[in-house]
């Protein structure tokens, strides 16, 4: 037993304390964690080895009754399996666009075919696309209540891709495609907006809701007029039909322009008509005027799966928010944005964390000369602006009670709330005192170990005898440090804009200025002062042209809605909390599967065949409506991430604001209690185990089943008899098996050993649209984390999400969930008690070797609970003090109309102080 404890020590000191070159070469080619196991697995080989050649000597002690033969291939073994590991990866892709075929499958429910039927006699009647321009015409100057139903049938069934013209789904796709690039190149998308547009407004007078200014440009020639209009008995009916045909043509020609490969001229005129028409932002209100006025025939599912394409659309995906990045770096100076050394990504530290490292420095070396530690790899302009900010920074927090001060305060030595409550020493550290008398322990003779913590005032100065030259008496190392850690400073331009804004709020705070009458005079010149482009040539305008375009349509779009984005996002998390599986999935899979139905087994109901048909439509019906909240989960969860990206890249207030108001709308405890019932949920689990699976259900643990059966395993709901494709191709789907629960556990799947003897099991068969939900809600709990404000950490950890979490990432190896979980565990592990600590290193390690590190990593052993606590609501508080500032001194109209107003019209200067000699302070 020893031995094997030395052997391990030796092993850890050859890897973690003094690794040869060899062992550096593959720490820097692999993982710790792969290099470790490496040489874990060369030891076993080693052992085995050496045990083999045991029970080969043990050939003449067999003689004398085979122990040692036995012995060795006992060891053998155990060695062999010790090192054996079993990672299951879950094979998920995220896309942030789903497939042409996909979002067309989306789209459409089975009324809705019903609704768009007919479509079949057209085969024969259609002629080519002589007919289709007229039939543009005709909606021209029309009115949603108009008899349009002959025009929209034709434009839709070439719309469809000539519906049921087809004999693949392969073909329609294509021919959808190519059909809707056509009908943008004869700009149907005019007067279908146009029609949408009054449509909605004529709702949105009745609520009181304003109307938004648009600049459109003129569409087609109108043709002929429309027929007479509807009576009033049928005027409803005909209103709603048209209104879901035209939303159907707008979805499939944005479905058409986003996966356009190349860039033609009429996807660019198309996607700069919807920017002039607004149409974003028209649905936001209409939705907004939806959540108070209810109403079943708004079809507001299908305006939240348009607006989610369309955000990508006329903004831009994650390729566009990567050149964005880039441009923005460029205009606002950030150069190490994305610097590497030897290979790997550069460590880097905010200049919050060198500003405290600087003032702890100080307060320990008062004489330490601020030119020192200056490399010659900054310029001087590099040099003078992050020496002018630590000056102006400190002096501020120091001398300045502003409620901005609490948004970022630097954590330095003298205000822990812990170190700053060392008593003060009696003797310096410098002072020259006779060493302890050497004691024996107590330890070394079999007693109990005594643990001694020795803590020291780290302010306290380092007094030494000092010479005009205080650089001799500086230690080499403190020098060095201040050198590394300057090179290591990063200003992200989040960073630029929120200290910038921090200033104008002060100086409005203080009374110093009035910069509520900073005000540009058109949009063009607000980004000029804010991304400082005064000196950029013609030349790079053009080159960034489409990044300033996106950077434009976002302030659009946020100056316009952000008074509506609190009643949106309430809609939005309602239907997050609304999609949930509430009846039990094993009855609806025995039931639709003829071979354990009991409408078919049963001698009574074998003949009713009129009942098992009712039955069966009732059925689907009911898990359509499972597969739609599913779908539109979705798309809420991709609006939430794209406008939270978005708004970042525009200005970090803006994206602050959104996640304040996500926050406030409760949807911490919405997502945990929606990951939690997928996970946990009896209707996902089946009754009875079958398939492939080696055990009974009885003999499982209840842990493996809850990792096998869940929302995340079990088999996407696909209901084939109502799928738009197998309609418009006439297959039907009857001899389809349906499966809604997972029956074939992980530890059955095939396993692939890879050299380190670690099995790896891939998981391909799961629920693609519950694994994108995950995905996304995780990635937006990230968001609303925000640096700096522990209120909302300590909110995320009243629930308790680390076991969820372990679970997810031990099961569900994938950098799409593993990623934004540990982003949120490395925020709320500070947080967390010893014993907690203790025993989930496992996930303090994992966070370690995958999220990236900086120069001054405290978030395990270094942060001050105890400051943090008392000032996370006054860090709350701070932050949306500044956003009321931001949007009342940016969009003063829209901040009127909810209620904040400035009175300009006063001067400040004239302002008389206040006179204490009006108040009666004398308490008789």
């Amino acid at each position: 037993m020893n031995d094997a404890l030395i052997q391990r020590d030796q092993l850890e000191d050859s890897i973690i304390d003094h690794p040869d070159a060899e062992t550096r070469k593959d720490l820097h080619d692999t993982s710790l964690d792969e290099t470790f196991q490496k040489k874990l697995s060369a030891k076993a080989h080693e052992i085995e080895v050496a045990n083999g050649g045991g029970g080969g000597g043990g050939g003449s002690g067999n003689q004398h009754g085979g122990g040692i033969g036995s012995e060795g291939m006992h060891s053998e073994n155990d060695v062999n399996y010790q090192f054996l590991v079993t990672k299951s990866h879950l094979a998920f892709e995220y896309q942030e666009v789903e497939s042409p075929g996909q979002s067309v499958s989306e789209w459409f429910t089975f009324s809705d075919l019903k609704t768009v039927g007919g479509l079949d006699s057209l085969v024969s009647n259609f002629e080519s696309n002589q007919d289709i321009e007229e039939h543009i015409g005709q909606l021209c100057g029309a009115n949603i209540d108009d008899a349009l139903s002959v025009g929209l049938k034709s434009l839709l069934y070439f719309s469809f891709g000539e519906y049921a013209g087809k004999s693949t789904k392969d073909e329609q796709i294509k021919a959808i495609l190519a059909n809707n690039q056509r009908l943008i190149e004869l700009e149907l998308f005019v007067p279908v907006v146009d029609i949408l547009k009054t449509f909605f407004e004529a709702k949105m007078a009745t609520s009181g809701i304003t109307k938004l200014k648009t600049k459109t440009k003129p569409g087609p020639k109108p043709g002929p007029k429309p027929g007479p209009k509807a009576t009033a008995s049928t005027s409803s009916t005909r209103t709603e039909s048209n209104y879901f045909k035209l939303l159907t043509l707008l979805y499939l020609m944005v479905i058409s322009a986003i996966h356009t490969q190349d860039k033609q001229d009429s996807t660019s005129k198309f996607k700069e008509y919807l920017k002039n028409a607004f149409l974003i932002e028209t649905i936001l209100c209409f939705i907004e005027h939806w959540k108070w006025s209810p109403n079943g025939s708004y079809r507001i599912r299908y305006l939240i799966l348009l607006l989610s394409k369309l955000l990508i659309l006329e903004l831009g995906g994650s390729n566009s928010l990567k050149d964005c990045d880039a441009y923005l770096n460029h205009c606002l100076h950030v150069t190490n944005s994305k610097s590497e050394s030897n290979g790997g990504k550069k460590l880097r530290c905010s200049p919050l964390d060198y500003f405290a490292f600087r003032e702890d420095l100080i307060d320990k070396f008062p004489l330490f000369d601020k030119e020192l530690g200056f490399a010659s790899t900054l310029s001087e302009e590099d040099k003078a602006s992050i020496e002018e900010q630590y000056q102006t920074f400190m002096a501020i927090n120091s001398h300045s009670s502003s409620l901005s001060n609490t948004l970022e305060t630097p954590r330095t030595n003298k205000s822990h709330s812990v170190l700053s409550q060392l008593p003060t020493q009696p003797v310096h550290l410098a002072t020259p005192i006779p060493s302890p008398k050497l004691a024996s322990s107590d330890y070394m003779s079999g007693g109990e170990k005594i643990r001694k913590s020795y803590q020291v005032n780290q302010s306290m100065p380092f007094i030494y005898p000092m010479d005009q030259d205080a650089k001799d008496f500086v230690p080499v190392a403190i020098i060095e440090a201040d050198e590394i850690l300057k090179n290591s400073v990063y200003e992200s331009y989040s960073i630029k804009r929120l200290w910038k804004e921090r200033e104008k709020f002060m100086q409005q705070e203080r009374g110093y200025a009035c910069v509520y009458d900073e005000k540009p005079s058109n949009l063009e010149s607000e980004f000029v002062d804010d991304l400082h482009l005064q000196s950029e040539s013609e030349k790079k305008k053009t080159q960034f042209s489409s990044e300033i375009g996106s950077l434009e349509r976002v302030e659009q779009l946020y100056s316009r809605s952000f008074a509506r984005f609190h009643t949106v996002v309430e809609v939005f998390i309602e239907i997050i909390r609304s999609n949930r599986i509430d009846s039990n999935l094993n009855f609806y899979e025995f039931e639709l599967n003829p071979a354990t139905s009991f409408m078919v087994n049963s001698p009574v109901a074998q003949a009713n065949d009129a009942t098992r048909a009712k039955i069966e439509t009732v059925l689907l019906s009911q898990l359509e409506v499972l597969s739609v909240r599913e779908i539109t989960s979705k798309a809420v969860t991709n609006i939430l991430v794209s406008l939270l990206s978005w708004f970042k890249r525009s200005h970090v207030l803006k994206y602050y604001y959104l996640s304040s108001i996500i926050f406030d709308a409760q949807f911490f405890s919405v997502t945990m209690d929606y990951i939690s019932s997928g996970f946990n949920n009896l209707n996902n689990q089946s009754v009875t185990q079958k398939g492939n699976s080696k055990k009974k259900i009885d003999e499982m643990v209840e842990y493996e089943v809850l990792i096998n059966q869940n929302r995340l395993m079990n088999p996407q709901i696909k209901l084939p008899k109502l799928d738009f494709f197998n309609n418009c191709l006439r297959q039907r789907g009857e001899s389809h098996k349906y499966q809604f629960i997972n029956n074939v556990f992980v530890s059955d799947l095939p396993k692939e050993t890879d050299e380190n003897n670690i099995n790896h099991v891939y998981i391909k068969n799961y629920n693609a649209n519950f694994a994108h939900i995950l995905s996304n809600l995780l990635w937006i709990t990230n968001k609303i984390l925000l640096k700096n404000q522990s209120q909302r950490i300590f909110t995320m950890n009243d629930l308790k999400p680390s076991e969820l979490f372990k679970m997810i990432l031990i099961n569900y190896d994938n950098p799409s969930l593993s990623q934004p979980i540990l982003k949120i565990l490395k925020k709320l592990v500070p947080y967390q008690g010893r014993k907690w600590k203790s025993v989930n290193m496992d996930l303090i390690s994992s966070i370690y070797l995958n999220c990236q590190l900086s120069m001054k990593d405290n978030w395990l052993s270094g942060k001050d609970l105890e400051n943090d606590f008392n000032s996370s609501y006054d860090q709350e508080v701070a932050l949306r003090a500044l956003l009321q500032f931001y949007n009342i001194r940016r969009y003063p109209d829209e901040m009127e109309k909810i209620g904040y107003k400035v009175d300009r019209e006063v001067d400040i200067t004239e302002v008389e102080p206040l006179q204490l000699n009006n108040f009666d302070l004398d308490p008789e």
